[in-house]
């Protein structure tokens, strides 16, 4: 399937380098300027890699915290209440979020306990995934199972450093996390196929000890995979897609300092002790 080309809008892009210290315009800004140059069907593939910030803004406007609203998401809170009013209307109108976030939203308001929020997570990022498979493109497609890969190894380590059942936060149901799930359930030491080339390369950063080392190498991995991925891509919707995943890597790391490594941290720890109070509750 012939691909639209950008040879204008591409050509003017900045070029960019990972960690390199040049400030650039916000992500709000960029996807402007994305909107005002791509055709409808190609922006909506960029939105795509937006709904990770809805499906973290449907959880803070489930638990009542609309003041942490994310304004990268592709919806706003209006459109979260409105969906909601869809929902419990007596008769049936179009839904105007997407399906996998209505089905949850239609759950948590049929159940007097509502829903536990890990669950929430894993079905948000398992939709978030099959969302993004089934969008036809090839370079989304190859993008989210490294990214889901990436997650559900660092999940099956801290697991297995905490002792506590990884199944309830790794994404998908493919062989390779199958085998990650039967590798924990098995108590053996791990010994994984390494079906792909970056399997290794993730579990060799994981044994990093140095927090904010650990986060470059990642990064960097992921900047070089898209290289990779994208070698033969010119000005196509591909390699906008690949360059918007770039910049968003390049932003990180121009607002990144010694303080925000910190938060970061402190952040992550926070996570991870309310996994173990979650897994131990049940």
């Amino acid at each position: 399937m012939l691909q639209r080309q950008y040879f204008y809008f591409v050509a003017g892009l900045a070029d960019l380098l990972f960690d390199s210290g040049k400030s650039f315009a916000g992500m709000l800004e960029f996807r402007e300027e994305l909107k005002k140059n791509l055709h409808p069907r190609d922006f909506h593939l960029v939105s795509l890699l937006f709904l990770p910030y809805d499906n973290r803004n449907l959880i803070n406007f489930l638990e009542g915290n609309g003041d942490a609203w994310d304004q990268l998401g592709n919806f706003s809170k209006e459109d979260f209440e409105e969906q909601l009013r869809i929902i419990r209307a007596i008769l049936k109108e179009e839904d105007i979020l997407p399906d996998y976030i209505v089905r949850i939203m239609r759950e948590w308001t049929g159940l007097e306990e509502g829903m536990k929020v890990a669950n929430i997570k894993k079905r948000l990022s398992e939709g978030y995934i099959n969302t993004v498979e089934g969008s036809g493109n090839k370079f989304l497609k190859r993008w989210i199972r490294f990214e889901k890969d990436l997650n559900n190894i660092f999940i099956f380590l801290n697991a297995k450093s905490l002792e506590i059942d990884p199944s309830d936060h790794m994404a998908g149901d493919d062989p390779f996390t199958r085998e990650l799930l039967d590798l924990f359930r098995s108590g053996k030491d791990f010994s994984v196929s390494f079906v792909e080339d970056y399997v290794s390369d993730i579990f060799k950063i994981a044994t990093e000890s140095e927090f904010l080392e650990r986060e470059r190498k990642i990064d960097l991995l992921k900047w070089n995979f898209i290289d990779t991925i994208t070698f033969f891509e010119y000005f196509n919707i591909d390699l906008i897609l690949a360059y918007l995943v770039k910049y968003s890597i390049v932003l990180r790391w121009d607002r990144l300092n010694p303080e925000t490594g910190r938060e970061m941290l402190q952040k992550f720890i926070t996570e991870t002790e309310a996994s173990i109070s979650s897994g131990a509750s049940r």
